[in-house]
């Protein structure tokens, strides 16, 4: 359990820095620009790791669930980057805890089983991950209209719960192509929207544009590597990036810490012992 919880922990890392990375880009390159480039661009890293592994992939049907991870996944972070575009927190909370729960309610559906003190570590998992996206009083979310945010987030938690549980169950039959599918399915959809837009130049590839797409990739395989052990506890330890993205805006750009951010971010760590022990 504990070499899973680190696998499912540094997933979490990935996507925080991804995140953050993309925030902080959204407020200065339209969100379609780092969409379409971060996907193509984990895409163009995938395709050399096929080439070198050498492993054609199986003839096994359950790969198409990987195609189909791929068609949720896409949108999902196009209403994900939208909302960070816009400086908002409020899209974190249902992103890291509603999108948890799909993959979370999966597993238990098929044959998961947790003790009491598991058990404690997924409900304060869901609880610190909710209390490190909480808006607050002041905020830009507080300002915004809600509205459209929730509506963002709603979507996002959904299409990124339905692209976990998608990932995992291709997995089965072969994890790398389980996310080599997706991720491919995710890198020509967006090359088509390049086209249809007419936005097909270089700076789609600009180097923080690439670590945006290759820190949610490396995430990807850490969290699809966790989950095939155990899908609920990897799911609710892997969801806890926000709190990732949170001290990076933190330390980084010097956003104020409020006391619900802290005491999500503490009430997470609880989480990790818990599940981790």
């Amino acid at each position: 359990m504990a070499w899973l919880m680190t696998v499912a922990a540094g997933a979490a890392a990935a996507w925080g820095v991804s995140d953050f990375l993309a925030g902080a880009l959204a407020r200065r390159i339209p969100v379609l620009t780092i969409l379409i480039g971060s996907q193509v661009a984990a895409m163009l890293l995938t395709l050399p790791v096929a080439a070198v592994r050498g492993v054609p992939p199986p003839g096994d049907a359950r790969l198409w669930l990987g195609v189909a991870a791929g068609v949720a996944g896409m949108p999902a972070m196009g209403l994900l980057y939208r909302a960070m575009r816009d400086g908002s927190p409020a899209l974190v909370a249902p992103v890291a805890a509603v999108a948890a729960l799909v993959p979370v309610g999966w597993g238990l559906l098929h044959g998961d089983r947790l003790d009491v003190v598991a058990g404690l570590g997924v409900v304060t998992g869901l609880l610190g991950g909710t209390m490190a996206g909480w808006p607050v009083p002041g905020s830009v979310a507080a300002r915004r209209g809600r509205r459209s945010a929730n509506l963002c987030g709603l979507g996002a938690a959904l299409g990124l719960g339905v692209y976990f549980v998608l990932l995992h169950e291709a997995g089965a039959a072969d994890e790398f192509w389980a996310l080599a599918s997706a991720r491919i399915t995710e890198g020509l959809a967006a090359l088509a929207l390049a086209v249809a837009l007419g936005r097909c130049d270089r700076t789609l590839l600009r180097a923080p544009i690439v670590a945006v797409g290759a820190t949610d990739a490396l995430a990807d395989a850490a969290f699809i590597a966790a989950a095939a052990s155990a899908l609920t506890p990897a799911s609710v330890v892997a969801s806890l990036y926000p709190a990732v993205t949170l001290l990076l805006n933190r330390s980084l750009l010097r956003e104020r810490l409020h006391a619900v951010h802290l005491y999500g971010v503490l009430t997470a760590l609880f989480s990790v012992a818990c599940l981790a022990r």
